[in-house]
Parts: C-alpha cells; structure tokens; sequence
C-alpha cells in the first residue's frame, strides 16, 4: 500500500492544475483581505490570528481541491487500467485506501506552504516564533480533517454520478454547508458537521470571529447539531468528520466490489 500512497502522492503534485488553482484562490483571498495584512502581521494576539487566517483558507481552498480530486478514482476505469491493477497482488481495499492517503497527502501540501509560510512571516514581522507552533496545530486539528472529509467523498461520489455534476454540487454543497449563516436557512453551517472545523478552530486554536461562534444559534433549525462549545465538542467533531471519510471511503469499496463481478 506505501507504493500506493507515493505513486498517488506524486502523481498530484506533478499536476500543475493542483498548484494553479490554489494560487489563485490565494491571491483572491489576499487580494480580497478587509482587514489589510499590515495590520494582521502586526497582531498580537497570535491565537486568534493563526485561527482566523486557518478559517479563511479553509472556507476557501477545499473547494478547489474537492473538484480536482473528482476524478482520481474512476480515472483508472476510463483509461482502461482497472484490470491491470485488479491483476497486482496488491488487494482492492489497499489500493483504494493508498490512493486516498496519496492524493490526500499531496493536497495538503499546497495548504502547509501557505500556512506555515504565513505564520513564518507573521513570526518575524509580529516577534511571535510560538505562531508556528499554533500553525502546527490549527494545521493538525482543523485542517486534516477536512482533506480527509473532503478526499473521500470526492473520490466516493463519482462513481455514482457524472464528475462534473459532482464538481458543481458540490461547489453549491461546500458553501451552504460552510458560508451561509443558519439564521438564513437551514444548513449545517456552524455545526459539529462542519468541514471547515468551527469547533476545534474556536476550542483548540484559539478563533473568536463572530460568524463562526460555535454552539446554538437563536432562531436557528438543526441547533441539535450545535451542541455548546467545548473541548469534547471540537475532538467531537473531528471524529464525526473523519468517520464520515471512513464511512465515504466503505461505500466506495462496496460500489467498486460490485461493478467488478
């Protein structure tokens, strides 16, 4: 299964593609910052400026890796090598889970650059070397588990529907899950389901923006998805995320197993 995860991993990041379009997204958000980034590197509260940089990379980014990932799974039925690959020793499962540990892997190195590239500048401009040590845990916390949530089910769902029907539900999906406000209409926005992880960015980072508060929202529907905001509450959420994944990459094997007899 390592061979796996190294081939998969490399074939990402050998796709200009992936590189591309994170670095548009990222001189969006740059371009796009109110605040002004003099301002953000001078902070001091190094918590809280670690944890809101980390939320908006995360509402953001995952959508351009959710679309390039649709199509690492079933691409190996279109170019016709599913057969040769069924031929290894390697077993299905393995393989599935490599290629999902690889590609989800590759992926996260864009966002480590910019995360750890952010915080090494914000270190130097604000004094604040400790940010890197928040770097590292916004990274562990809030940003792996939505690669993981997000890389199974974008590997998942094509093989039930058309890649690019996949793409645009789910552009739709991530902003209605993620952006919209609950007050606004139903959503899982602001919840333990949330991929972009108001929970442990707020418990375990240190993230304090208004819009994402986790816990009830007043005249709000799905509040029992908000439980109020704890530590047990953010580790709660990252497990239901990566149990989701877990769950996405079962049912990918089962749909696989059964095309295949």
């Amino acid at each position: 299964m390592s061979a796996v995860v190294r081939y998969e991993m490399v074939m990402m990041l050998r796709k200009r593609s992936m590189w591309i379009t994170n670095a548009v997204i990222v001189l969006l958000l740059v371009l796009l910052n109110v605040r002004g980034w003099d301002d953000v590197l001078r902070d001091p509260d190094v918590r809280e400026t670690i944890a809101s940089t980390v939320f908006l990379f995360n509402l953001m980014l995952p959508v351009g890796y959710g679309c390039l990932l649709a199509d690492r799974l079933i691409r190996d039925t279109r170019l016709g090598v599913a057969p040769i690959l069924d031929a290894t020793p390697a077993s299905p499962a393995a393989r599935l889970v490599g290629k999902y540990l690889g590609v989800c892997a590759a992926t996260t190195v864009p966002l480590a650059v910019v995360l750890f590239g952010f915080a090494a500048v914000y270190a130097v401009t604000a004094g604040q070397p400790v940010a890197l040590a928040w770097a590292a845990v916004a990274f562990a916390v809030v940003v792996v588990p939505a690669v993981l949530f997000v890389g199974a089910f974008a590997l998942t769902v094509p093989l039930i529907m058309p890649a690019p029907l996949f793409r645009v539900l789910f552009v739709g999906y991530w902003f209605w899950g993620n952006g919209i406000s609950p007050t606004v209409m139903p959503t899982t926005s602001q919840s333990v389901l949330s991929p972009i992880g108001v929970y442990p960015n707020q418990e375990l980072v240190g993230w304090r923006g208004d819009f994402t508060v986790a816990g009830p929202v007043p005249g709000a529907t799905l509040n029992f998805l908000r439980p109020e905001a704890t530590t047990a509450t953010a580790w709660l959420s990252i497990g239901v995320l990566i149990a989701a994944a877990a769950l996405a990459l079962g049912v990918a094997q089962a749909l696989r197993v059964r095309t295949t007899r």
